[in-house]
């Protein structure tokens, strides 16, 4: 148990115990959200935004990315099938914006919120749909959505419960949120190599805490579930061997490296991608069961406002 800093406060529950866990990450005895040191910082997100997905963003991506993206788009359209058919979809954190060109594509009308101006500007010249390059509080105040989808976005901001609060303001009455983010319960997440410590992520849920800032704003939750991805244990082990006896720093700008490496030699990405789908595949039994005991690396919850 490491010194507790009782200026330092607890973003979900507002408990000042938040003792050291692990991979230099504290842990709150109130309500066991797991956070990064980082959350405490002044304007943590924009920073690493811009450091991350700033100027130096490379917006093209692979085959291999496109096809594992299509993977995904298709999973969160799927889940979303029962609970919406159609209507105004907005993306918030829209990436490459494949989802949002197969959303459009599967009926719903499309716009997207980011904060890099970079990935806004691609995806809006390149489909043709309006993104708006702010916070979500900065959204057009009449703005209203039938759905809304926040991939692993949760994480990134200091105030989690103030983003989803701001998101339920947009959601039109019988509006559906889908929310996914990494899953600090999953078995990965015991190597220091799980692909989703990264130096901007700022808070790490469970299912309690996830369900705690998703009620806490104001929703009622329809459905939860755990994915375990595809590449996940492959990720977590070659970066855990990447990561053994260096500094995370000298780590996260060895992997930037290597991943623009990747993206420059066609003959090392297929090489690489290969051995990730096989050792998917071979991983199958064991990934299902993850994801049927909760155990998965993607959480996801299908939310709606909560009434009265």
């Amino acid at each position: 148990m490491g010194a507790v800093d009782i200026r330092r406060t607890c973003p979900l529950c507002g408990t000042g115990e938040l003792p050291q866990w692990r991979f230099g990450l504290r842990c709150c005895v109130g309500c066991g959200l797991k956070v990064s040191p980082a959350v405490w910082s002044a304007n943590a997100n924009e920073k690493f935004e811009e450091e991350w997905f700033g100027k130096e963003y490379e917006v093209t991506q692979s085959m291999w990315i496109r096809f594992f993206e299509q993977l995904n788009n298709k999973r969160t359209l799927r889940r979303l099938a029962t609970h919406a058919t159609g209507g105004h979809l907005l993306e918030i954190g829209v990436g490459s914006g494949s989802l949002l060109q197969d959303a459009r594509n599967a009926g719903f009308q499309v716009t997207g919120c980011d904060l890099s101006r970079p990935i806004c500007e691609n995806v809006g010249r390149r489909l043709g749909v309006p993104i708006h390059c702010c916070a979500v509080s900065e959204l057009p105040e009449l703005a209203s959505f039938d759905v809304v989808v926040m991939n692993h976005v949760l994480e990134h901001v200091p105030d989690p419960v103030g983003l989803l609060q701001e998101v339920r303001k947009h959601l039109a009455a019988g509006g559906v949120l889908h929310v996914a983010v990494p899953n600090i319960a999953c078995l990965s997440a015991a190597l220091p190599g799980w692909a989703s410590y990264e130096p901007y992520h700022l808070t790490y849920f469970s299912s309690s805490t996830l369900r705690r800032a998703l009620t806490t704003a104001g929703f009622i939750i329809e459905r939860e579930l755990t994915h375990e991805s595809f590449s996940g244990w492959f990720l977590a082990g070659v970066r855990t061997v990447l990561r053994h006896g260096r500094c995370s720093a000298v780590a996260d700008n060895g992997r930037r490296m290597a991943e623009r490496a990747l993206r420059r030699s066609a003959y090392v990405e297929h090489a690489y991608r290969l051995c990730m789908v096989i050792s998917g595949v071979l991983s199958w039994p064991l990934r299902r069961m993850q994801g049927i005991l909760g155990r998965g690396d993607e959480l996801i919850c299908i939310a709606r406002v909560a009434c009265g």
